[in-house]
């Protein structure tokens, strides 16, 4: 797609802000974000909180790309707020770019769309026809929530694209302050024991924050793959998977700290000490349909972002 016209949500975000970057000096485009960024965007900024009413024409008639990041980011237990926040808006939007004839739409999505009690030795691949139809997971709604919400905008917009990125734990410099990582690292350097949900805890996936981009960059310009169902394809940005307990041990390794961690409990009413949470998503169908390209390692980014933490 020759220098599509964008429109990007959630622009001031982590990954938002990442991503214009690099769109900013070959692309036509347009950013929105509910909070303003903290130094001048290269392209036309607006401030819209997609809770509330949209205004009119918020989406120009003569864009082709809509790239939708914005998430709320409130507790989980605020049902709610994440419904309105997430689901509601996604609607919404998505409504509005059916109405400016919007013909693809990339959507930011999870693997914490996956529900609890997997095998913990699992990851699930996006062949695999039950990631489509799984039960509502209590810890992870919104994004639940916001699958569901795309598709029944969408659906009725056969000549729309969709493309569902599914980002994991993505890393990389620009992570916020209360993200799980930079959190982590200061329970870490505090010398606070680390609680795990079993004897290696959740079973994550990571990606670098530098090939997420690549991902939606890909998703925005490039040919669906062959055999690709309607109404688009569904990634997951997973390059590496790791067991939360080394991903602690990595942390506290760089910045010179033995980590402590708390015994896991012997009774748990949720069943993860048995059965701990999995979460990981494969990243095989991602790599290998956008050309096979060989990802950045985590524990390079990982080192850094806890040596910053450190010197901060």
């Amino acid at each position: 797609m020759p220098q599509p016209r964008i429109l990007v949500t959630g622009a001031t975000g982590f990954i938002g802000r990442a991503l214009c970057e690099r769109l900013a000096d070959r692309r036509t485009w347009t950013a929105l974000g509910r909070t303003p960024p903290a130094e001048t965007m290269p392209v036309g900024f607006q401030q819209v909180d997609l809770t509330k009413p949209l205004p009119a024409g918020i989406i120009p008639k003569d864009t082709d790309v809509l790239v939708h990041l914005a998430a709320y980011r409130g507790a989980s237990s605020d049902v709610t707020g994440h419904f309105r926040g997430t689901a509601a808006a996604t609607l919404n939007l998505c409504e509005a770019a059916r109405r400016a004839g919007v013909r693809r739409v990339v959507l930011a999505s999870s693997t914490s769309v996956y529900e609890p009690a997997l095998p913990a030795s699992r990851t699930l691949q996006e062949e695999d026809r039950r990631i489509h139809a799984r039960p509502l997971a209590d810890a992870f709604a919104k994004k639940w929530a916001e699958d569901a919400a795309r598709l029944q905008a969408l659906l009725a917009e056969p000549q729309s694209m969709l493309w569902i990125l599914r980002p994991g734990l993505v890393v990389g410099p620009g992570m916020r302050s209360g993200s799980w990582v930079r959190s982590t690292i200061r329970r870490i350097l505090a010398g606070e024991p680390y609680p795990l949900t079993g004897e290696r805890g959740h079973h994550l996936g990571l990606v670098a924050l530098d090939d997420a981009i690549e991902g939606f960059i890909h998703a925005i310009g490039a040919e669906p793959p062959p055999y690709t169902e309607k109404p688009g394809p569904i990634w997951n940005l997973v390059s590496e998977v790791w067991w939360e307990r080394d991903v602690i041990t990595a942390l506290a390794e760089a910045v010179g700290v033995e980590p402590r961690f708390v015994p896991p409990a012997t009774t748990d009413p949720v069943g993860w000490s048995e059965q701990p949470l999995s979460i990981a998503g494969d990243g095989g169908r991602w790599i290998r349909e956008s050309g096979g390209k060989r990802t950045r390692p985590i524990r390079p980014l990982l080192e850094a972002l806890a040596r910053a933490e450190r010197g901060a």
